[in-house]
């Protein structure tokens, strides 16, 4: 078994719709116009709605509200309008995983604190690109669906491992697959056409030194990934693998070289952002919270 053979299956079994792909298709065209997207958009009433949700969401922080999709586009620029429609495409792919083997609710918060923080980070670092790295945030779990979907036996002495011998869940899929639920992710979403930008944050996140692209990107994803499991922490969601808070940020601030104070204080600053995308993305989800 491979991470190209796993997602060769995977990439079959779970398509994304077919609005998602055009859209994805025309914002790379440049004669692609706000009419021909929002013609696309509305031909799918749920996208529509989050899309206009988004725009409204404390993530763009608007005054005036957003009341159509040819308004909404614009605003939000092509590059955010991609993200919105593959993340959400990705949640309906996997929408329909067995409760027993994995809280989606929880996954999916995960990956949008680990988004919003990798935009956040971004700007703070002052690079561009915060859109795409957001989307990496948000999907850099992705390979642990595959596993559950694909492999769901197997994965049983993984978990067996962790509780054993204390290992981290990334060892302990490299111990019994060979490779990790990064490198898996990395591997379908540059088969689903990622951009590299994204695929190889995503692919390195757990250890962005062996990033030979992209290493910055890593290093961004592998931070926010931190800052996510101490806002899941504040929320009451345990996370037994993540470091204690001042540890963690005592980490990001030495590995990225950000001023520690903001660093700090991100988990609040992001918490309303991430429950607005999160009720976007997931809508019901949050009354769990």
């Amino acid at each position: 078994m491979t991470p190209e053979s796993l997602v060769r299956d995977t990439h079959d079994l779970f398509s994304f719709p077919e609005a998602a792909l055009r859209i994805n298709e025309l914002i790379d065209h440049q004669a692609t116009t706000i009419e021909d997207l929002a013609e696309v958009i509305l031909t799918d009433p749920a996208l529509a709605a989050r899309l206009l949700r988004l725009v409204n969401s404390a993530l763009y922080a608007r005054q005036t509200p957003i009341d159509t999709v040819a308004r909404a586009i614009p605003m939000i620029g092509f590059g955010a309008l991609r993200n919105l429609v593959m993340a959400t495409a990705a949640v309906e792919v996997f929408q329909d995983l067995p409760p027993e083997r994995i809280n989606m609710e929880q996954f999916w918060f995960h990956g949008v604190a680990c988004g919003v923080a990798a935009r956040e980070l971004n700007e703070q670092l002052k690079l561009k690109g915060g859109e795409q790295l957001f989307l990496a945030g948000l999907l850099h779990g992705i390979g642990k669906l595959v596993f559950f979907s694909r492999c769901p036996q197997d994965y049983l002495s993984v978990l067996e491992l962790i509780d054993r011998e204390g290992l981290a869940p990334a060892a302990a899929e490299e111990a019994i697959f060979g490779f990790d639920y990064a490198t898996l992710g990395g591997e379908l979403l540059h088969a689903w056409n990622f951009p590299d930008r994204i695929w190889q944050a995503v692919a390195h996140h757990l250890h962005p030194e062996g990033a030979e692209q992209y290493h910055q990107e890593a290093e961004t994803i592998h931070a926010a990934e931190i800052i996510a499991g101490v806002v899941q922490a504040n929320r009451g969601q345990s996370n037994e693998t993540a470091p204690p808070p001042s540890q963690a940020m005592e980490e990001i601030t030495s590995r990225l070289g950000l001023d520690q104070e903001q660093v700090t204080a991100l988990p609040l600053n992001i918490s309303l952002q991430v429950m607005d995308v999160f009720e976007i993305l997931v809508p019901g989800a949050s009354v769990i919270w």
